[in-house]
């Protein structure tokens, strides 16, 4: 699997309607609260691998960090410039048009301390490939911060969602899922499969949230775009995050883990573009 950068560049202006929907807002607030809890107390400077149109890039940039932001996607970095020009961020985020797959050509040396890579993964044709990558370029005790889509929940997303439950059936064990915004096919994984990768990638397991354990398994999304409903759901979604066994339901997990002192690795060779980071 891969996934070309025009899949999103074509679809630029439905990534933007849709990234202003609450449980989108959601998903990236949620993911940015639980790794503020993870970076180190003093400005760091960090890879927003796959990073799209600056979602997480610019919350931490106003947040006083460095940004790196790389993306192969010339319309996602359109509008990740756009952001920064509007809030002045323009001198603490640096962009790189280029391949997250590529990432130890552009950085042969680890220098950040932390590495967002939130929803690209299932869009890469070699986790493990990607996964080393973003290990190499952070310094040993570095933060690494991955959010996916959760396999185990592909039967429930579709009962609850779309109300299809022989599909659902269908879907039991399944990993793969078409995205309706982007209209390529997504690879999920579990937890406990990305556990498994680091340790390869000289990467320790910190911990894991759930990002929408309820969100997506409850109403439909007219009650939810009430204030009052979605102020509620909001409510529920942060108080769950870190708690078993609630965040293993949910439909996206959030995984910390950090690089291994002492580790210094390499990729091993790179096949097609893991690239823009999605939804």
């Amino acid at each position: 699997m891969g996934t070309p950068a025009s899949s999103f560049d074509s679809r630029m202006e439905r990534w933007i309607q849709e990234s202003k929907l609450p449980w989108m807002i959601l998903k990236t607030d949620l993911g940015l609260h639980n790794l503020r809890k993870h970076l180190p107390g003093k400005p760091a400077r960090i890879l927003d691998a796959g990073g799209g149109s600056g979602s997480d890039a610019l919350p931490l940039a106003r947040e006083g960090h460095r940004i790196d932001l790389v993306d192969y996607s010339d319309e996602m970095l359109k509008a990740a410039r756009a952001g920064a020009a509007r809030e002045g961020l323009q001198t603490a985020i640096r962009f790189h048009p280029a391949d997250v797959l590529q990432l130890d050509q552009l950085f042969p040396e680890p220098v950040f301390d932390a590495v967002v890579c939130h929803n690209v993964l299932h869009y890469a044709n070699d986790a493990q490939a990607l996964i080393r990558q973003l290990a190499a370029v952070l310094v040993p005790g570095g933060v690494l911060s991955l959010i996916g889509g959760n396999r185990h929940t592909i039967p429930y997303r579709t009962a609850f969602l779309a109300g299809d439950l022989d599909e659902a059936y269908r879907q039991i064990g399944s990993r793969n899922i078409e995205s309706a915004i982007f209209k390529t096919t997504m690879m999920e994984y579990s937890i406990e499969e990305i556990r498994g990768m680091l340790p390869g990638a000289g990467l320790t397991f910190t911990t894991h949230y759930g990002i929408r354990c309820f969100a997506d398994y409850w109403g439909d999304n007219e009650t939810k775009l009430q204030p009052e409903v979605w102020g509620k759901i909001s409510k529920l979604e942060y108080a769950l995050t870190d708690k078993e066994p609630y965040n293993l339901l949910a439909r996206f997990w959030q995984v910390i883990a950090e690089k291994m002192q002492g580790v210094r690795l390499r990729s091993s060779p790179r096949r097609n573009p893991g690239g823009a980071r999605t939804r």
